[in-house]
């Protein structure tokens, strides 16, 4: 069934609200992503919104606990995003988070080229990922996220250029480990949850997938981003809030990597992520939300060389839905949907030599986590 919703939707994203979305005023986007995050940190929410409250207290969630009728309904974290709340001690949660991403177009800062170019035209990713979370001690956790990848790349070459070569990888990627310390909690009476977080990304997936003639006349290896791993140790800092008000749910994320040198003389560009999300608890059974997602990538080296035809600055509209199954475990599913995007690109003579980067027109992530 969800291979069936994957393929609708991505037919679906080249119909025409698809792309009136595509010509979003980027000042306005990220107008309201300061006043959402302002309202996050600011607005006067208890007296907003009815529902109980976190922390202590004769209203607090602590106390309703104890009443079964009572128990408040809790919005579950977002899908495509993280947040601020870190684990209590010997507590448990892991997901396992299905990402499919289709490249099929080429783009010069936010336009769409047309034309027939030499090089990589048509990519699909997909990435199933393992996160693995706990509680080590009062405002600490511990947090490890093991991906497996299948990409997809197909390339023209020759004059005039047509399909020379469809390449398939598939295998571990590299993994992550992360620690995280919460400066509030309002698990234990705090205004909102806050936490800081840094970690590193292993170079534990194969960083050595060769490239096939023509294309090795070139570079005798495929670039960074159809690896399955870097080669490289990547540093990884993150900042998180969240805020819970009754059935309400708001989250704000940053996270910056700071990638190494990588094999063969690569290296992935600098990224800068920031997200933004809004959820609300329908009921005991189903949550909605919203997100804004930002990613601004530099451009990759790749054999010693920067390229011109990758990174850019990406934003992203995520409506999302939870089911939850269970007390402690649930389903959900968001469509990223592109709102603006500026990518890097150069244009020569003649056209057919330019070097334009390969955009997403339509992503699906799905997820079911557990906490014990």
């Amino acid at each position: 069934m969800l291979i069936i919703i994957i393929f609708i939707l991505d037919w679906s994203s080249n119909l025409l609200i698809f792309k009136l979305f595509q010509e979003a005023n980027v000042k306005r986007l990220m107008s309201v992503a300061l006043a959402l995050a302002l309202v996050l940190v600011l607005a006067p929410w208890r007296a907003a919104i009815a529902g109980p409250v976190m922390g202590k207290g004769e209203d607090s969630e602590q106390t309703l606990k104890e009443k079964p009728d009572t128990k408040p309904i809790r919005c579950v974290g977002p899908v495509n995003m993280s947040n601020g709340v870190v684990l209590p001690p010997g507590k448990f949660a892991t997901s396992l988070k299905y990402r499919y991403v289709h490249k099929n177009n080429l783009y010069d800062g936010s336009t769409r080229k047309t034309g027939n170019y030499n090089g990589k035209y048509d990519r699909v990713n997909q990435t199933m990922q393992l996160t693995v979370k706990a509680g080590i001690f009062r405002n600490f956790e511990m947090r490890v996220m093991a991906p497996f990848h299948i990409k997809q790349v197909k390339r023209k070459a020759g004059s005039p250029p047509s399909h020379k070569d469809t390449d398939y990888l598939s295998g571990f990627g590299d993994v992550v480990v992360m620690g995280r310390y919460a400066l509030f909690s309002q698990r234990y009476g705090d205004w909102c949850h806050l936490a800081i977080g840094a970690g590193v990304k292993m170079p534990t997936g194969d960083a050595d997938h060769e490239n096939v003639a023509p294309f090795s006349n070139q570079h005798e290896y495929m670039g960074p981003g159809g690896q399955l791993g870097t080669g490289s140790w990547d540093p990884k800092f993150e900042i998180g809030a969240t805020k819970f008000v009754g059935r309400s749910r708001f989250d704000a994320h940053l996270m910056y990597t700071v990638p190494g040198a990588g094999a063969h003389g690569s290296r992935k560009g600098n990224q800068f992520k920031y997200d933004i999300g809004y959820g609300y608890a329908l009921s005991r059974d189903f949550d909605v939300e919203l997100e804004l997602n930002g990613v601004d990538q530099q451009p990759h080296i790749y054999d010693g060389s920067k390229t011109v035809n990758t990174g850019g600055h990406t934003i992203y509209i995520t409506p999302g839905v939870h089911w939850k199954l269970g007390e402690n475990y649930h389903l959900s599913l968001g469509v990223p949907i592109v709102v603006y995007r500026d990518l890097n690109g150069q244009s020569r003579t003649p056209d057919a030599r330019s070097s334009y980067c390969l955009g997403e027109d339509f992503q699906v992530v799905a997820r079911i986590g557990f906490t014990f």
